[in-house]
């Protein structure tokens, strides 16, 4: 999967790279938390992270996992700047590629999953799958 924030540069514009920076944080923890033990987490880079998903018993098992990550990531997160700390909500986009069908390497696959989230992004779904 790969996950973009959704106006995360306002964020930045608004607040401060330090609140970026937190929220990043508050961001990755989440993700983490809500990791399988087989599943992998990166930050790809910027406001962007990847998600592997490993042993899928059905591909909308993958679409049940981004739904909750979705969640978990829309929640207000509670940055502090200059003393003061403020609530500030970011909405992802998630797009989903499915090994071997969408692609035969790790960059095929992320470039797929980069593509799907770039259709979920500009499209009516947060989370969209590349054959969609």
């Amino acid at each position: 999967m790969f996950i973009d924030l959704d106006d995360f540069k306002n964020i930045n514009d608004t607040h401060g790279h330090a609140a970026g920076d937190q929220l990043l944080q508050a961001i990755a923890s989440r993700l983490k938390g809500a990791m399988r033990a087989d599943d992998t987490v990166s930050r790809h880079g910027g406001d962007e992270f990847l998600y592997l998903l490993l042993d899928l018993k059905h591909e909308a098992d993958a679409a049940r996992v981004a739904e909750k990550i979705r969640k978990k990531i829309s929640e207000p997160c509670a940055l502090t700047v200059d003393g003061i700390v403020i609530s500030a909500v970011v909405r992802p986009s998630i797009g989903i590629a499915i090994f071997p069908r969408d692609g035969q390497s790790g960059d095929a696959l992320t470039e797929s999953a980069d593509s799907a989230m770039y259709r979920a992004k500009y499209g009516s779904q947060a989370i969209h799958h590349i054959n969609d």
